[in-house]
């Protein structure tokens, strides 16, 4: 009974250490503009809201290259291109594409399908799911702001 007993005491404090894991890999960040969020990371994705420049936002993690990321903010769920989010970082506001690789910036893939489901099923645009199942929205350009050259420290980047 006894070993039983810590077998649970363990798995929780797993779990729990899990969980604040989680929870400490979202990063909170901010608008760099008034910026469009969109059903996906694409500009070609219908636009689900607009935030004003400086607006607090969650950021839940970024696709490789950090080009679109994931965040949430004033009620609304969606993709925002990379280059006009911000994170503080060293006590100063910083853009995601130059300074994500230095913290813990959740890496994520697009899975359009789960995304929408979860988030978007009472919208109108839901029905138009089969579409983006079949388009290789991917292999757009670059996302809006976006420029090749993020590693030179620039500080007009700066907020």
């Amino acid at each position: 009974m006894r070993t039983k007993r810590l077998f649970h005491v363990a798995a929780l404090l797993i779990f729990i250490g899990l969980a604040e894991k989680a929870a400490a890999a979202e990063v909170a960040g901010y608008s760099g503009v008034n910026l469009n969020v969109r059903s996906g990371p694409n500009v070609r994705f219908a636009a689900v809201g607009l935030l004003g420049a400086g607006t607090s936002l969650t950021i839940h993690g970024c696709l490789a290259g950090y080009t679109w990321c994931d965040i949430s903010a004033s009620g609304l769920r969606g993709w925002a291109s990379g280059a006009h989010i911000q994170f503080e970082y060293e006590t100063r506001r910083v853009y995601v594409p130059a300074y994500a690789p230095r913290v813990e910036m959740p890496i994520l893939t697009s899975h359009i399908d789960s995304y929408w489901h979860d988030y978007y099923r009472d919208r109108p645009f839901y029905d138009e799911l089969p579409r983006w199942l079949d388009s290789h929205w991917e292999d757009d350009n670059s996302p809006p702001g976006w420029r090749d050259n993020w590693d030179d420290d620039y500080s007009g980047h700066e907020y």
